[in-house]
Parts: structure tokens; C-alpha cells; sequence
């Protein structure tokens, strides 16, 4: 069935699949199946409006409301919304239930949600599990001595990272899992001890690295398979590839940089694979891992069942239009960071912590069973923050689908205009770029606001540091330096430059946030193309646009090829 996004005007298609999926996740109550509609928006319209809602790295200093403790929080300083510290909004000092209303069925829905969330305390920060020296980490949680880690869980030592897993001492890295000292890495899983590589896994000390699997000791390669002792592809014997190896200085910004172009223009002869990813089975996307049954899915591991999912790791099933988590969250619609041992969530963000039966929550934990509210923990048989008997609560609940289909407001998703954070705050502004009146067309805010540059002795435009990390003194530490791309003032911290030290590697010359966005632009958008294998001409789709300089290959063509 062919269906017309409502927002973008584009045509999408809805399977027989998916409506048996919309019946199978649609909520009961006395026997009878309450239906979730087809969604009016395409993929992409859905997943840019989950994301408007989600702020994942804009930090600034706040106050406690409750405690007055000096804290790190999501929300601008003029925001006057109510802000617990995490230990006061975990505490038993306040019930989210005395903020409970009743329903207005002359209004709309989502009008009168936005009120009731915007009356709560917020969290500060979204942290989950035992965190230990973690003051500047978002969507994150069970980590130990990290830094500016967000999207991330189980990790220790770790800074400057997004979509970190259960990784020790890494710094710069964006979707690296299960790895170890690892620096200015993308998409690399399960290695130890890599620099500024991206798409590796199970390797073991190397540098410069792109589509390598179970390499060790290699420098500048590509497309390698178990190889030991190899420099830009050529295979040395340990002596000569030490040899080589002692030529060559990273601590040198300048001698790195050369490094990296290099890589680059060895991808151009090397053949890539139509998707990255492995242990599939009936999977279509990309960044895909121990998969099956998962459609026009991004940067999932162990997801089974699912479609147009995001982020999701660590084990989820019976998925659709999910952004980001996972961790055992099972038959759900329509969600952004949420799971934890949860299920049948609908059109929820932030709920986890073994959350179950929730329709349109907003941040929940270890609740279960209601409808429209937001920021509570452990209840159960509510709407809108407000407690009912179970028999009470499933005919409030059917009266108001009934009013919500009737506003058409119904199997729809939170609107932008319900999100906390200007759009250009958001993560939908990397993924889906407007500019401030593009932003207001579709009923999105934006926020003007620029934090003050840090206090510092001085600030040294980053073209003026020496070249060797070995000539930068410990009074870097007091400095600002200007990042070569934006001109904003950033600082290093005495654990990152420890580490740089420690790993023979220069400073960075760009902000954390603009390092980001270099790793973001170096992955393939989330787009699937049509293309025609380079070598049998096959059809396939792949993220590699067809315009694009890149050799691709069908996943049977590239494995005759490497292995």
C-alpha cells in the first residue's frame, strides 16, 4: 500500500508486514484490540521527529532545585523549568503524582500533556545504573571515570565518545563496542589498542586501519583479513615492519594528518562491501550486527524482528521505529532512547528500567500500565500523573483514544512543538539540517543561545600550538584553544592530555563537539541506494551513493574477493 507523507509529501510504502506488526503491538484492554493506524509520515519524517526531542550534547552548568547543588544540565539557563539533580529526582522528597491532573476532552491531547510534563522537576542530566565520576556523561549509564560519553553504557576511562559499549580507556570514538585503548575511531568493535580507524573488528595494534578483521601490528591498510606486520597492504617481515613503524612519529599533528589523507586515498583502490556488517540473516541496512528479520535498520546489534530501527544494541525484539538503546526491549513502536528490560511501549521517549504498558509516557522508569505521563517512577494504572484503580484506568484510557482519534492526534508520535530543546539543539540537526525558517515550518523551535567562552590564563589559536605533543607544556591545562574550524575556545583536561601522552599522540586542533561531527561525516549517510555490483552487476542497495567514487561490491562478490 502506497502512502503520502504528510509531512514532506514524499510516497513510502506500508506492507502487509507492517500492518500485522501496528495489530500485534496495538493495545488491549477487555478482550478487544484497540487498533494503532498506518503512520501518515515516511521513515525519514517519523525518525526526524523522534530525534527533535532528543538534546544529546548540549551541556550547561544549572543548579539543583531541591537540593541547591551545583550540577550539569540538558537545559539552557534561561530555561525556568523545575531541575533535580539525579540523586533528588531518585529521592522519596517528591511525587510525581502530586503533579496529577485530569483530562480536559475539549482540548487536545498533546496541548495538555505538554503542561503537565513542563510542571515537573526534569532530571538534569539522563543518567541510568550505578555511575561512578560521571558528572559530564548524557544518555548514559553504569559507567565509571568517563567524560562527555553520551549514547553510551558500561564503559570506564573513557572520553569524548558517542555509541561507546562496554569499552575501557577510549578517547574520540564514535560507535566503537567492546574495544580498548582506542583513539579517533568509527564503527571499530571488539580491538585493542587502534588508532584513527574505522571499521575493524578484532584487531589488535594498529593505526590507520578501514574494513580490517582480525589484524594485528598493521599500519596504513585496508581491506586486510588475519594479517600480521603489514604497512599501506605490503606484508614485512617483524623487523622491517618495526623499522617503519620507528619512522614514523604521531605525536607530530602534522605527521597525523598526513596519515589520514593517506588512508583516504588508499580506500579509492580498495573494494568495500554493499553493507557493513556480519552474522545477518534477512537483514537490509547497515552498521548491522548478529541481526535478523531487521529491514531498513542503522547501527543495530542483536535485534531480531524489527524495521526502520536506529541505535539499538544490546538485545531488542518486535521492534519498529525505534531511535536509540535497547538493552531487551521487546514489541514496541514508535520509541527514542528507551528499553532496559521493557516492553510494549508506544510512542514513548526515555522509559526503561523494566517499563511496560506505556502509551505516550515521556521519561519513566520501572512503571507500568499508563497513559500520558511523564517523569515517574515505579507506579502503575495512571493518566496523567494521576492514580486510578485498573478498572478506572481501562475505560479512562479507551475514552481517551477515542478523543485523540477524533483530534488526530492517535498513532502519531510526539510533534516537535512538544520538544524541550531548540531544533538546532537536537540530533535531528546533524541527521536532518534546516536552517531557522526551514525549522519554524515545521513547528520546530530554535534557540539562539551561545554559552560563554571558558575562563582561561589566555587562548592560542590552535594553528599556534607546537607540531610534537612532546613541546606542548602541562600549562596547556590553563589555556583555551581556538578550534580551527569554528573559532570557539575549547580546553584540554588533565585526563585527556595524560592520555595523549601516554598513546605517543598529538593535540587536537578542533573543538570535542566539531571532532564529532568530522567522525559523523566520515560514516555513510542512512540512506539505501540502488547500485549495480562493480564486479557481476547484480543490483543491490547500499549507503554508497551511485555517484560516489567508491568500488562496491554484493556481499557474495566482496567475500570472493578478500578472503
Amino acid at each position: 500500500m502506497q502512502q503520502t507523507c504528510a509531512q514532506c509529501g514524499s510516497s513510502f510504502e506500508i506492507t502487509d508486514d507492517d500492518l500485522k506488526f501496528y495489530e500485534h503491538v496495538s493495545p488491549v484492554f477487555g478482550g478487544k484490540r484497540y487498533s494503532i493506524p498506518s503512520p501518515t509520515r515516511c521513515p525519514d519524517c517519523r525518525q526526524q521527529r523522534r530525534l527533535a526531542i532528543c538534546n544529546e550534547f548540549n551541556l550547561y552548568p544549572g543548579k539543583c532545585d531541591l537540593c541547591g547543588k551545583e550540577t550539569i544540565v540538558q537545559f539552557e539557563p534561561s530555561d525556568t523549568r523545575t531541575i533535580y539533580c539525579r540523586d533528588c529526582w531518585h529521592s522519596d522528597k517528591w511525587n510525581a503524582c502530586d503533579f496529577g491532573r485530569d483530562i480536559d476532552f475539549t482540548r487536545p491531547f498533546f496541548e495538555q500533556f505538554k503542561e503537565l510534563r513542563d510542571s515537573l522537576p526534569a532530571q538534569g542530566l539522563d543518567m541510568q545504573g550505578n555511575v561512578v565520576n560521571c558528572d559530564y556523561i548524557h544518555y548514559a549509564g553504569s559507567s565509571k571515570n568517563c567524560y562527555l560519553i553520551m549514547h553510551a553504557d558500561f564503559c570506564e576511562d573513557c572520553y569524548y565518545g558517542y555509541g561507546f559499549k562496554k569499552n575501557t580507556s577510549c578517547v574520540d570514538g564514535f560507535y566503537n563496542l567492546h574495544c580498548e585503548l582506542s583513539y579517533d575511531c568509527v564503527d571499530c568493535h571488539k580491538c585493542y589498542h587502534l588508532v584513527g580507524s574505522q571499521e575493524c573488528l578484532n584487531c589488535n595494534t594498529g593505526a590507520f586501519l578501514r574494513d580490517c578483521i582480525g589484524c594485528n601490528n598493521c599500519f596504513l591498510c585496508v581491506g586486510l583479513r588475519e594479517k600480521e606486520f603489514c604497512f599501506e597492504n605490503e606484508q614485512l617481515t617483524k623487523d622491517e615492519y618495526k623499522k617503519r613503524i620507528a619512522e614514523i612519529d604521531l605525536r607530530s599533528y602534522a605527521q597525523y594528518q598526513v596519515c589520514k589523507k593517506k588512508r583516504r586515498e588508499l580506500e579509492l583502490t580498495h573494494t568495500f562491501k554493499e553493507f557493513q556488517g556480519h552474522n545477518l540473516e534477512n537483514c537490509l541496512g547497515n552498521h548491522l550486527y548478529n541481526c535478523k528479520n531487521l529491514r531498513e535498520s542503522f547501527d543495530c546489534e542483536d535485534v531480531e524482528d524489527g524495521k526502520c530501527c536506529y541505535q539499538v544494541v544490546l538485545a531488542a525484539k518486535d521492534v519498529h521505529d525505534i531511535y536509540q538503546y535497547g538493552s531487551n526491549l521487546q514489541a514496541s513502536y514508535e520509541c527514542a532512547i528507551s528499553g532496559e528490560d521493557s516492553f510494549h511501549l508506544r510512542f514513548s521517549f526515555g522509559c526503561h528500567m523494566g517499563c511496560s504498558e506505556l502509551m505516550y509516557c515521556f521519561y519513566m522508569e520501572a512503571s507500568r500500565d499508563c497513559f500520558g505521563c511523564a517523569y515517574m517512577q515505579k507506579n502503575h494504572h495512571c493518566v496523567f500523573n494521576k492514580q486510578y484503580t485498573k478498572e478506572e484506568y481501562d475505560a479512562l484510557v479507551l475514552r481517551l483514544i477515542e478523543h485523540m482519534k477524533q483530534t488526530g492526534e492517535w498513532g502519531e508520535f510526539f510533534p516537535m512543538s512538544l520538544s524541550q530543546f531548540g531544533y538546532n539543539k537536537t540530533s535531528a540537526q546533524m541527521y536532518y539540517p534546516l536552517e531557522k525558517d526551514g525549522a519554524m515550518k515545521i513547528s520546530a523551535a530554535w534557540s539562539d543561545y551561545e554559552p560563554p567562552p571558558p575562563q582561561v590564563a589566555k587562548v592560542i589559536p590552535a594553528d599556534k600550538l607546537p607540531d610534537n605533543s612532546k613541546d606542548i607544556p602541562d600549562d596547556v591545562l590553563h589555556w583555551a584553544i581556538q578550534c580551527e574550524v569554528t573559532g570557539k575556545p575549547f580546553k584540554i583536561t588533565p585526563q585527556e592530555l595524560r592520555f595523549y601522552r601516554q598513546m605517543a599522540l598529538p593535540l587536537p586542533r578542533r573543538s570535542w563537539y566539531q571532532r564529532h561531527l568530522d567522525r559523523f561525516h566520515q560514516r555513510n549517510p542512512r540512506t539505501l541506494w540502488d547500485r549495480k555490483c562493480a564486479k557481476c552487476s547484480a543490483s543491490i542497495q547500499t549507503t554508497y551513493a551511485p555517484d560516489r567514487p567508491e568500488i562496491v561490491y554484493c556481499e557474495d562478490c566482496y567475500q570472493k574477493e578478500v578472503y
